[in-house]
């Protein structure tokens, strides 16, 4: 009976560790606390970490032609050696580029974009910015244009080297005006006209609306270079001796012999200068200069009718406005 006992309760306790093996941790129940305890510790840094690009964009516009490839530098606090970024690209209608926050003068627009068309017939532009901290810069509009092309010179008189000065030159292209101006006090212009001519074959440099001369045209050519010098010499040379007449019209008939149905040898402008040799009651007989590619004179004999020519007096030689300084053209006008 005893023994049997003894198995029992080795048995129920044996069944007891079993259960609590069995269970794990579970079985043991922590303390309950009726609230949460705080050690009112304060803490020593709070940070809040906002980031962000810079997004800067710049509409380009193109008069004309475009020039095919653009480079772009962004440079930041009047660094203007040492570019953020730089990109090469074909010209667009918009140039867009981002930058880390917080790399641009926020404070002034010390910021620059250069752009740099690869086309040397452009300008080269620096666009100043304000920075901003992070976000989008959406900048004004900048329009693409070549260089400007620049004819310079001397207007002068043929006959003494004379500096002519108010004498109307200008540019036209088929008789249409594209830019003009006047002589200054020493003989001297300057004519500016965008660079969307260069290509252009048509431009012709002009002298002498205001003057009883034939006009001095000359065709321009930007092919090679922006900028042209000019001689311009007006009137008739020292090879034609007084007295000297002026055709007073155009298609002026300057004929090989006096006779009725005799051959035209040239039609000429109005304001060409004839000297006079011969006199009869209805004609002149005498000798005018035709100008070979534009520089070497040669002279040609023939008639004219009387009633086509005026007399020339150089000391009217201005149809309204122009002065004439007396010296070469190489001294300064007193």
């Amino acid at each position: 009976m005893q023994k049997q006992l003894i198995l029992r309760t080795f048995f129920l306790g044996a069944s007891i560790l079993c259960s609590w093996f069995l269970s794990g941790c579970a079985a043991i129940k922590a303390p309950e606390y009726p609230e949460i305890i705080y050690n009112h510790r304060q803490p020593l840094i709070s940070v809040t970490y906002e980031y962000g690009e810079i997004k800067i964009q710049l509409p380009l516009d193109y008069p004309r032609d475009k020039p095919g490839t653009i480079s772009f530098q962004v440079f930041s606090r009047g660094d203007t050696i040492r570019p953020m970024i730089s990109i090469l690209q074909p010209a667009t209608d918009n140039f867009i580029a981002y930058l880390p926050q917080g790399v641009l003068d926020v404070d002034q627009a010390s910021n620059y974009i250069k752009i740099t068309p690869l086309d040397p017939n452009y300008r080269i532009y620096m666009v100043p910015f304000k920075g901003i901290t992070y976000g989008a810069i959406i900048l004004p509009p900048l329009k693409i244009k070549p260089w400007p092309l620049v004819v310079n010179g001397n207007v002068f008189l043929n006959r003494n080297d004379s500096t002519l000065v108010g004498v109307d030159v200008s540019i036209r292209k088929y008789g249409q005006l594209i830019k003009e101006t006047k002589t200054d006090k020493n003989g001297k212009f300057k004519l500016t006209i965008p660079g969307d001519y260069k290509k252009d074959e048509n431009l012709q440099l002009v002298a002498g609306h205001n003057l009883v001369f034939k006009l001095f045209k000359e065709k321009l050519d930007f092919s090679r270079s922006r900028v042209l010098t000019k001689e311009i010499g007006i009137g008739p040379s020292k090879a034609l001796k007084e007295p000297l007449y002026l055709a007073n019209k155009s298609n002026v008939h300057f004929r090989e012999n006096p006779d009725i149905g005799s051959r035209t040898l040239f039609l000429l402008e109005e304001g060409e200068t004839i000297s006079v040799k011969r006199v009869t009651p209805g004609e002149y007989y005498g000798t005018i200069e035709v100008g070979l590619d534009g520089k070497k004179n040669v002279l040609f004999d023939g008639w004219v009718y009387r009633s086509d020519l005026k007399l020339l007096q150089f000391n009217n030689i201005f149809t309204r406005g122009a002065k004439v300084y007396k010296g070469t053209k190489d001294e300064d006008p007193l």
